[in-house]
Protein backbone atom coordinates (compact mmCIF):
# COMPACT_ATOMS: atom_id res chain seq x y z
CA UNK A 1 0.00 0.00 0.00
CA UNK A 2 1.10 3.29 -0.54
CA UNK A 3 1.66 5.19 2.47
CA UNK A 4 0.81 9.35 2.20
CA UNK A 5 2.52 11.27 4.55
CA UNK A 6 3.87 14.88 4.55
CA UNK A 7 7.25 13.55 2.18
CA UNK A 8 5.21 12.61 -0.18
CA UNK A 9 3.73 15.73 -0.49
CA UNK A 10 6.62 17.95 -0.28
CA UNK A 11 8.06 15.65 -2.85
CA UNK A 12 5.40 16.37 -5.21
CA UNK A 13 5.31 19.80 -4.62
CA UNK A 14 9.08 19.92 -5.24
CA UNK A 15 8.41 18.03 -8.81
CA UNK A 16 5.43 20.58 -9.60
CA UNK A 17 7.61 23.45 -9.17
CA UNK A 18 10.87 22.27 -10.66
CA UNK A 19 8.43 21.36 -13.34
CA UNK A 20 7.42 24.60 -13.79
CA UNK A 21 10.49 26.27 -13.47
CA UNK A 22 11.89 24.26 -16.12
CA UNK A 23 9.23 25.14 -18.53
CA UNK A 24 8.94 28.07 -17.96
CA UNK A 25 13.28 28.83 -17.65
CA UNK A 26 14.53 25.94 -19.78
CA UNK A 27 12.00 24.48 -22.14
CA UNK A 28 10.35 27.67 -23.00
CA UNK A 29 12.81 29.41 -24.23
CA UNK A 30 14.65 26.49 -25.85
CA UNK A 31 11.23 25.66 -27.74
CA UNK A 32 11.37 29.62 -28.63
CA UNK A 33 14.79 29.11 -29.98
CA UNK A 34 14.48 25.74 -31.82
CA UNK A 35 10.76 27.38 -33.37
CA UNK A 36 12.94 30.46 -34.58
CA UNK A 37 15.24 28.26 -36.01
CA UNK A 38 12.82 26.29 -37.93
CA UNK A 39 11.08 29.90 -38.92
CA UNK A 40 14.90 30.93 -40.32
CA UNK A 41 15.35 27.34 -42.21
CA UNK A 42 12.13 27.54 -43.45
CA UNK A 43 12.50 31.27 -45.02
CA UNK A 44 15.74 30.49 -46.41
CA UNK A 45 14.61 27.22 -48.16
CA UNK A 46 12.04 29.20 -49.42
CA UNK A 47 13.89 32.02 -50.47
CA UNK A 48 16.47 29.21 -52.10
CA UNK A 49 13.40 27.68 -53.79
CA UNK A 50 12.47 31.18 -55.37
CA UNK A 51 16.14 31.93 -56.24
CA UNK A 52 16.51 28.54 -57.93
CA UNK A 53 13.12 29.12 -59.59
CA UNK A 54 14.55 32.48 -61.06
CA UNK A 55 17.94 30.76 -62.44
CA UNK A 56 15.87 28.16 -64.00
CA UNK A 57 13.74 30.55 -65.93
CA UNK A 58 16.96 32.69 -66.77
CA UNK A 59 18.53 29.16 -67.91
CA UNK A 60 15.50 28.97 -70.12
CA UNK A 61 15.71 32.06 -71.11
CA UNK A 62 19.34 31.78 -72.11
CA UNK A 63 18.78 28.63 -74.32
CA UNK A 64 15.43 30.15 -76.02
CA UNK A 65 17.55 32.94 -76.95
CA UNK A 66 21.41 30.55 -77.96
CA UNK A 67 18.56 28.23 -80.26
CA UNK A 68 16.94 31.57 -81.55
CA UNK A 69 20.64 32.96 -82.46
CA UNK A 70 21.73 29.47 -84.02
CA UNK A 71 18.59 29.35 -85.98
CA UNK A 72 19.39 32.94 -87.20
CA UNK A 73 23.03 32.24 -87.74
CA UNK A 74 22.20 29.09 -89.61
CA UNK A 75 19.33 31.28 -91.72
CA UNK A 76 21.84 34.10 -92.54
CA UNK A 77 24.15 31.41 -92.99
CA UNK A 78 21.51 29.95 -95.93
CA UNK A 79 21.32 33.34 -97.71
CA UNK A 80 25.25 33.73 -98.00
CA UNK A 81 25.02 30.95 -99.85
CA UNK A 82 22.14 31.61 -102.02
CA UNK A 83 24.05 34.66 -102.60
CA UNK A 84 27.56 33.44 -103.09
CA UNK A 85 26.05 30.99 -105.56
CA UNK A 86 23.80 33.28 -107.68
CA UNK A 87 26.73 35.63 -108.04
CA UNK A 88 29.10 32.68 -108.97
CA UNK A 89 26.18 31.38 -111.31
CA UNK A 90 26.13 35.18 -112.94
CA UNK A 91 30.20 35.55 -113.17
CA UNK A 92 29.99 32.03 -114.84
CA UNK A 93 27.72 33.47 -117.51
CA UNK A 94 29.34 36.12 -117.90
CA UNK A 95 32.45 34.60 -118.36
CA UNK A 96 30.92 31.99 -120.81
CA UNK A 97 29.60 35.25 -122.67
CA UNK A 98 33.03 37.23 -122.94
CA UNK A 99 34.15 33.46 -124.18
CA UNK A 100 31.88 33.27 -126.87
CA UNK A 101 32.17 36.96 -127.93
CA UNK A 102 36.14 36.17 -127.86
CA UNK A 103 35.46 32.80 -130.15
CA UNK A 104 33.04 34.94 -132.52
CA UNK A 105 35.74 37.37 -132.44
CA UNK A 106 38.36 35.29 -133.06
CA UNK A 107 36.48 33.74 -135.63
CA UNK A 108 35.71 36.59 -137.92
CA UNK A 109 39.23 37.30 -137.56
CA UNK A 110 40.29 34.16 -138.97
CA UNK A 111 37.71 34.59 -141.52
CA UNK A 112 38.94 37.93 -142.61
CA UNK A 113 42.95 36.24 -142.43
CA UNK A 114 41.55 33.65 -144.37
CA UNK A 115 39.74 35.70 -147.47
CA UNK A 116 42.97 38.14 -147.21
CA UNK A 117 45.12 35.48 -147.67
CA UNK A 118 42.92 33.36 -150.60
CA UNK A 119 43.01 36.83 -151.88
CA UNK A 120 46.31 37.74 -152.21
CA UNK A 121 47.17 33.82 -153.04
CA UNK A 122 44.64 34.08 -156.23
CA UNK A 123 46.84 37.45 -156.95
CA UNK A 124 49.55 35.29 -156.82
CA UNK A 125 48.41 32.62 -158.69
CA UNK A 126 47.78 34.48 -161.67
CA UNK A 127 51.14 36.53 -161.38
CA UNK A 128 52.76 32.60 -161.05
CA UNK A 129 50.47 31.63 -163.74
CA UNK A 130 51.45 34.58 -166.17
CA UNK A 131 54.95 34.03 -164.87
CA UNK A 132 54.67 30.08 -165.60
CA UNK A 133 53.12 30.74 -169.31
CA UNK A 134 55.63 33.06 -170.14
CA UNK A 135 58.27 30.77 -168.97
CA UNK A 136 56.58 27.89 -171.12
CA UNK A 137 56.27 30.29 -173.88
CA UNK A 138 59.74 31.55 -174.18
CA UNK A 139 61.45 27.72 -173.71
Amino acid sequence: MLNVDLSMLVTVLYVIILYLFLSRFFFGPLVQILNKRRALIEGRLEESRKRIEVVEKRTAEYETAIRGARTEAYRQQEVDRDKALSEKADLVAKAKREAEAAVQEGRAHLAAEAEAARKKIAGEVDALAQKLTTTILRD
